[in-house]
Parts: C-alpha cells; sequence; structure tokens
C-alpha cells in the first residue's frame, strides 16, 4: 500500500539554548498523509499559497519576478514529477524551507526481506 507524505522543512538560525548547542535549526512539519500522489499536491501547494501569502516573490536584477513553485505530477524536467519545492530563488525568507512529497510503502516485513535477496541474487548473478 502507497501513501504520499508532505512535510515542510525550515533551516534558520537562532540564538544557541547553551553552551554546546548550535546556532543552526531545522523545523520540520507535516502537513499530511494523503492515499494518492494528486490528492498530495494539492495539499502541498495549499501550503506554499500560505507561504506565499506572507512573504514575497524573489525579483531578479532584471526587475523580472520569480514563478510560482508547486507540486506536480508532469510539471518538472521532461514531464517528470515535482515533489521537493525550495524556496531558493523563488520565496524571500529569512528562512530556508523545503517542502516534499514523500513516498510511504506499507510492506509486510517478510515480503519486503523476500524481495531484497531475490535483487540481490539477480545482482551477483550478473555481474559473476
Amino acid at each position: 500500500m502507497k501513501k504520499h507524505l508532505v512535510t515542510i522543512e525550515y533551516r534558520y538560525k537562532r540564538i544557541p539554548k547553551s553552551d554546546i548547542d548550535c546556532e543552526h535549526t531545522s523545523k520540520t512539519i507535516t502537513i499530511g498523509v494523503f492515499d494518492g500522489f494528486h490528492e498530495a499536491c494539492i495539499h502541498g501547494n495549499d501550503a506554499l499559497e500560505a507561504l506565499e501569502a506572507r512573504f514575497s516573490l524573489h525579483r531578479y536584477p532584471s526587475g523580472k519576478y520569480a514563478k510560482k513553485e508547486r507540486f506536480s505530477l508532469n510539471g518538472g524536467c521532461f514531464g517528470s514529477k515535482v515533489s521537493l519545492v525550495t524556496n531558493l530563488a523563488y520565496l524571500k525568507t529569512p528562512f530556508n524551507f523545503f517542502a516534499k512529497i514523500t513516498e510511504l510503502i506499507h510492506e509486510d516485513i517478510d515480503s519486503c526481506v523476500d524481495g531484497i535477496l531475490d535483487e540481490v541474487k539477480e545482482y551477483r548473478k550478473k555481474i559473476e
């Protein structure tokens, strides 16, 4: 069974909480777990729109604004999936963020291990 997890990881600097603490930190939030990639795109894009409501689009030196980034089934290079969106050259934020859709596969552990062993055997046969 496949599900799709939508998360946003924020990376930023903050005042260290102790002498051994680091000023770089990250915080990841879960937008939701969805049955299909299309549904995950819809909810992920809603989260991106919420960020766009708070922060402006990046403006290039030419004066042109960056295009809005979106999750999609076929909007990437050569019609591929877009399952990762970052704020780099997209939104002007005081932090970095990485919005991503991860495929979750629920499988019985025995059948998973059996499949891995079969693939290892095939690989060993090929390289011998």
